[in-house]
């Protein structure tokens, strides 16, 4: 029988990951886009999220937050120690988690009691939020809970997904491969994602960019290495990621979270 932990990972679920942090002062990170959406469990002070769709979300401790893919940066301010639970999931495992409810969270930050009538949000309203003291447990039991009865996730667009990622894909190309029309590929990702395929593809892209940061080479080969067409196109997609160029974040990455 599988264990709890190889269960989870078996749907996408990537890590379970406590986190404690004492900064002593008040601290405030810029959230970039990600292929992963964002679930954590707060235990310590309350958090402030400025999604990407500019409302302001307030995750007080014994609550969890949910963000679905987002097309922009966005914002956590955090006046205290925090500390809790971080859930890496795929996209996949989110639908799992979440249903139509994780695409409709793509760009906002949602109180995960609030994201749909089922799954992880009806779990955590029967069974309450975990206890600090065996949080990571806990957590794991509730997405457990939330599995049950859970649907499959498409493999159709589990496969487009893996393949949108890579560099060199089209949208086109993916279609065609599934025998499917662009339009229905688009429209089967934004009642999964929220976005649609192309977005999701240059977020990967972008991703790759962010890994080669370290690499030393210039800018122009990093570019390239990543599937832009030129530097100028890699500098105007980095802007609208992650709201300055690539220049100030390297200089800056300390208050970035990827």
């Amino acid at each position: 029988m599988q264990s709890a932990e190889h269960r989870l990972a078996s749907i996408g679920i990537r890590a379970v990951q406590p986190y404690d942090l004492a900064p002593g002062n008040p601290t405030e990170h810029r959230e970039l886009p990600s292929l992963e959406p964002t679930l954590i469990f707060n235990t310590g002070a309350p958090i402030s999220i400025a999604d990407a769709s500019g409302n302001v979300l307030n995750v007080a401790s014994g609550q969890a937050f949910y963000a679905g893919l987002h097309q922009r940066f966005c914002f956590s301010r955090c006046g205290g120690s925090q500390s809790g639970v971080h859930v890496r999931l795929s996209a996949q495992a989110a639908w799992r988690l979440f249903g139509a409810g994780a695409a409709a969270c793509a760009d906002h930050a949602v109180l995960v009691t609030n994201v749909d009538d089922r799954g992880l949000s009806a779990a955590l309203r029967r069974y309450g939020p975990p206890d600090p003291s065996r949080a990571c447990a806990d957590v794991v039991g509730l997405l457990n809970r939330a599995l049950i009865d859970a649907p499959e996730f498409c493999p159709e667009m589990d496969w487009s997904l893996g393949e949108l990622a890579r560099p060199g894909t089209t949208v086109a190309g993916v279609a065609a491969e599934l025998g499917w029309s662009r339009q229905r590929l688009i429209t089967r990702c934004r009642q999964v994602l929220g976005i649609t395929p192309k977005v999701f593809g240059r977020i990967a892209r972008y991703q790759r960019l962010l890994a080669t940061l370290d690499t030393g080479d210039s800018w122009a080969d990093r570019a390239v290495a990543a599937g832009y067409f030129d530097q100028s196109h890699m500098i105007r997609d980095f802007t609208a990621f992650t709201g300055c160029s690539p220049r100030a974040y390297v200089g800056d990455r300390m208050t970035f979270v990827q």
